[in-house]
């Protein structure tokens, strides 16, 4: 249970005064640091390579260890993390974002059931999608450290223009496509210049999500993918209804205009509404902090009930790490609600903490007036590591399925029929190779 804010405030002031005694007194002595064992922490650095607050609140609050913090690009981070495990020389900790799977199935990662099961922390500690997101053949490989959670934005402006109530955002999929025809606008020459709606962009599809509200799965026991299913058919049919009044030329003409940061089309107002992540608060803020804009729970069928989506980012133990228990320590630490709400109030990147109580509770909540909505739609979020073992691939050829059907080249069920085929091949070779490796290794008891 989350202690009151005002003792977490006590300690976490304590731990930072500590800090900045030790800065005022000069160097820590070598005799002083070699008491300590040290600890290596790879994470993956974002744009501000600010470092974890995290690592100076838990270097503060004991004397026994210390963290070390070594931001790795994103871009070389799964050859150097696997590099440095080949060679028995891992750091202690590694903080990453991709599928755990795809670490837990190549023998990277410690299990950690033994710590946990010894431990306050655990999956009560966490919304279901996030702690699904670190778990794997039913041991747990890492723990959730911050999450991204998604809502529906709609532009204010766009609706008083349009005669729509901007208090009012759509409930279901058909509002939102009786309300983007009303949003749309051509110039003097027929040319789209703002469109209400688009089901495909942005990292969070509408098609995606219409399967999910119906409850479909994408794989089936483990090993069969699920992904021509009448659902997810339906779900593309309804795309392709969307977007009937348009033609192909004025499609992608359209399209080609949208881009990042201040040409992104919700940001640049060329788009009037779309399901977005929490961090575009920030960069809202940042390019076109004049838009009066609102954010409510994801659309979905009359009947049928919410869902989002989300990603995790994780911190675990690699395999050969030299000190497991004291990274141990700094996990829990580093994952407790006291911690992930100071970050929150005061780390630049705006990541959402994973542990739920830091969530709800009323600090973090009052930061921002959107921060109950997304933490309402985390609640009934999934992974989107809908086939773990052939992630990369499943997202290819979802992408080039949808794009087939958006441009009338197959059918739904024709382009998802030959994308489940080349996805079911990639698994069946994912799951042969991790038999063959589990045949030759021993790895801590798993199956």
């Amino acid at each position: 249970m989350l202690r009151s804010v005002s003792l977490y405030r006590v300690v976490l002031a304590v731990a930072l005064f500590t800090v900045a005694m030790v800065a005022a007194c000069g160097p820590v002595s070598r005799d002083t640091v070699s008491d300590r064992v040290q600890i290596k922490y790879w994470y993956v650095s974002g744009a501000t390579e600010q470092v974890p607050l995290s690592v100076t609140l838990f270097n503060a609050s004991q004397d026994s260890i210390e963290v070390i913090p070594v931001a790795i690009p994103w871009k070389e981070h799964e050859k150097k993390v696997l590099t440095a495990i080949l060679s028995g020389d891992p750091p202690d900790i590694i903080n990453l974002v991709t599928p755990i799977v795809k670490w837990a199935s190549r023998m990277a990662l410690q299990p950690l059931d033994e710590k946990i099961a010894g431990s306050d922390r655990g999956e009560e500690d966490f919304y279901p999608a996030n702690w699904d997101d670190v778990t794997w053949m039913g041991s747990v490989f890492g723990l959730p450290m911050h999450t991204a959670s998604y809502a529906f934005f709609f532009n204010k402006d766009h609706f008083r223009q349009a005669g729509l109530d901007p208090d009012m955002p759509p409930d279901t999929w058909d509002d939102v496509l009786n309300m983007a025809r009303k949003l749309d606008t051509r110039d003097a020459m027929n040319r789209i210049t703002r469109m209400g709606f688009l089901p495909d962009y942005g990292n969070l599809q509408t098609p995606i999500l219409m399967a999910w509200q119906q409850d479909m799965d994408f794989l089936k026991g483990d090993t069969l993918v699920n992904l021509n299913d009448k659902a997810l058919i339906a779900a593309m049919d309804w795309m392709e209804s969307f977007y009937e009044p348009f033609t192909l030329h004025e499609l992608l003409g359209f399209q080609a205009g949208l881009g990042l940061a201040d040409q992104h089309g919700f940001i640049s107002g060329r788009i009037s509404m779309m399901v977005l992540d929490n961090t575009f608060l920030d960069q809202i803020g940042r390019y076109n902090p004049g838009i009066d804009y609102g954010v409510a729970a994801i659309p979905t069928w009359p009947g049928y009930p919410e869902v989002s989506s989300t990603g995790t980012w994780w911190v675990a133990i690699p395999r050969g790490a030299a000190n497991p228990e004291e990274a141990w320590a700094f996990m829990e630490f580093a994952t407790s609600a006291e911690t992930q709400i100071y970050e929150a109030l005061n780390m630049k990147e705006n990541l959402f903490p994973a542990n739920r109580a830091a969530l709800t509770d009323s600090t973090f909540l009052m930061v921002h007036p959107t921060h109950e909505m997304f933490t309402r739609m985390l609640a009934v979020a999934r992974s989107p590591s809908v086939v773990p073992m052939a992630h990369d691939l499943f997202w290819r050829e979802y992408g080039a399925a949808r794009e087939s059907i958006k441009y009338g080249r197959r059918t739904p069920g024709q382009a998802l029929m030959q994308a489940e085929r080349r996805i079911q091949r990639e698994l069946n070779d994912a799951i042969e190779y991790d038999r063959f490796v589990r045949s030759r290794m021993d790895f801590g008891g798993m199956p």
